[in-house]
């Protein structure tokens, strides 16, 4: 029950009070719309056109919120909430399975209110998906090996290795190739480190049956999209949205060789200083690890989940490109990591410094960074950015009260809830206008009901991609369903004559729209405006929507 309130207050409780935000989200439920309202399932298309970013999974989640509740917000984020809500039971059932109910949820309820995941778990995109069926691919082959391990050749059960399978090939349709690579490079490393890859590859029958189910799985939309697209999907999908983002920086994403480990214990917040004792832990058991003979299935269990929690953190810190939701599968590792410590603060046998320095974060840098950040970045209202930094360090004293007072058990209890308080609380508070400086929700339904018939729209010096949802049907686009951007006054005098109207509308920011007002080749009429966070600037700006004809 108490898992079942977590989820509801952390990641459904006022899921579409926020307008799309961000590049990506928009462009997703968009896609997942068009595929809602074409019928067709299989290809998917923005603006009409041909998206071959991403494969198919969550679009299909987003389209069946649609289905179920109508295209909104709401409808294209519940089936990622879904996803992030099972994810965390499957840490509970797994978790019982292997060591204990205690265990199985102290682990689930520090994923829920983990920050990162809260954050991704609470949007239309990819990653969560993708989080979700490694953890379940990578636990099912846990449970699979331990009853190898423990039972005879007559009683072995392959169950859980056929769910491994299943899992492996969802998370493919997930996200792609890595959803392979990433499994498979831990289970590998896992199996040669405690010399069981060799008996591994010595059952090509089992491995065939496993093969046979993983392509099945993934064949359900990569056969029919190779059959229709053949070539264009192969260079789209996989040579550019693998390994040219993979090897190069042409989405231009740059980031430290450092970023993911940061964002991997910076997005465990509150939670964070808790890795440090199962750090400390791991020195320990380091000499074990490396003796086949005499680990134990706790040795295993530890070091499967450091290499799951750290190959993917390797891997992707040598990427070109580096977005902080790459890094959201190791989260089911972390939590399960953070649960052991939790179990052993339970029975007494934890340090006490780390669950200090973790309470100590959470005050010092949540409380803080909801303070400033909130209003500095954002310019929110004081009062209720205020209001939210102080429901942010009562939890904290809270925790630190329980602390002080030896009542370990009902500070970790308490801690989940006491997140999701401040969630609750920053839905009210927060949600309105974060949402009015963080999307163009209103800018771009005015453009729509403003448009005049024939007449499209184009961006000046910047984009701004909330109208992928709000209005897909209105801005030009290139033939990879880019918006397009006018760099210079001439690109939109070329656009005019080659689109063959009378008018185009266009949206750029304030500052710069004086180039369109001021020039004396057109006639401008401005028809709306609106702030917009500039993240590069910590500032507001605001957009302008404008007419333009030549004169």
């Amino acid at each position: 029950m108490a898992l079942v309130v977590l989820c509801a207050g952390l990641l459904f409780y006022g899921l579409g009070w926020l307008p799309m935000i961000g590049p990506d989200e928009p462009r997703y439920a968009e896609v997942a719309r068009e595929m809602y309202a074409s019928g067709d399932w299989i290809t998917p298309q923005l603006g009409g056109l041909h998206w071959f970013e991403k494969p198919a999974l969550t679009y299909w989640l987003s389209a069946v919120g649609y289905k179920l509740f109508g295209v909104s917000e709401f409808s294209a984020r519940i089936g990622i909430a879904l996803v992030a809500a099972l994810s965390a039971w499957l840490l509970y059932f797994f978790g019982c399975r292997l060591r204990s109910a205690s265990y199985g949820y102290l682990s689930a309820s520090a994923l829920l209110s983990s920050g990162l995941w809260l954050g991704f778990g609470r949007a239309a995109t990819f990653d969560t998906p993708l989080a979700m069926t490694m953890e379940l691919a990578l636990l099912a082959f846990y449970l699979w090996e331990r009853e190898q391990q423990n039972s005879s050749a007559e009683k072995q059960n392959n169950f859980w290795w056929y769910v491994c399978c299943f899992g492996l090939g969802l998370a493919v349709l997930a996200k792609g190739l890595v959803g392979i690579v990433l499994p498979a490079g831990i289970i590998g490393l896992y199996l040669l480190l405690t010399r069981g890859l060799i008996s591994m590859l010595k059952r090509p029958v089992l491995l065939l049956v496993g093969a046979m189910i993983f392509l099945l799985t993934t064949a359900t939309w990569y056969g029919p999209m190779f059959a229709r697209h053949g070539r264009e999907f192969w260079h789209e999908f996989f040579l550019a949205h693998h390994f040219q983002r993979y090897l190069t920086n042409k989405y231009q994403h740059p980031q430290p060789v450092w970023f993911f480990l940061a964002m991997a214990l910076l997005g465990c917040l509150p939670w964070s200083f808790h890795l440090l004792g199962a750090g400390r832990d791991l020195i320990g058991r380091w000499r074990a690890f490396t003796n086949a003979e005499k680990i134990t299935n706790d040795d295993r269990w530890q070091l499967y989940l450091w290499l799951w929690a750290l190959l993917p953190v390797v891997f992707f810190s040598f990427s070109g490109s580096k977005l902080p939701g790459y890094i959201l599968p190791v989260f089911p590792a972390l939590a399960l990591l953070i649960g052991g410590e939790l179990e052993k603060l339970f029975a007494g046998k934890s340090s006490a410094q780390f669950t200090w320095l973790s309470a100590l974060n959470g005050l010092l840098l949540t409380g803080v960074s909801a303070l400033v950040w909130q209003h500095r970045k954002t310019a929110m209202e004081a009062r209720e950015a205020v209001i939210v930094a102080i429901s942010v360090a009562l939890v904290a004293v809270a925790y630190l009260a329980l602390l002080w007072s030896r009542k370990e058990k009902a500070a970790t209890l308490f801690l989940p809830f006491g997140v999701m308080i401040i969630i609750v609380t920053s839905a009210h508070l927060l949600f309105p206008e974060l949402g009015r400086q963080e999307s163009m929700r209103e800018l771009s339904r005015l453009a729509a009901q403003s448009a005049q018939p024939g007449e499209r729209l184009a961006f000046y010096l910047n984009t701004e991609q909330s109208l992928n949802f709000y209005a897909p049907a209105l801005p030009l686009r290139d033939e990879k369903a880019a918006m397009m951007t006018a760099m210079t006054v001439d690109e939109i005098v070329s656009e005019i004559k080659k689109q063959n109207a009378s008018s185009l509308l266009i949206i750029a920011l304030e500052r710069w729209s004086g180039a369109l007002t001021k020039n004396e080749r057109f006639v401008t009429e401005r028809l709306g405006g609106q702030e917009r966070t500039n993240r590069h600037l910590d500032r507001l700006d605001s957009l302008v929507l404008l007419r333009v004809r030549l004169r």
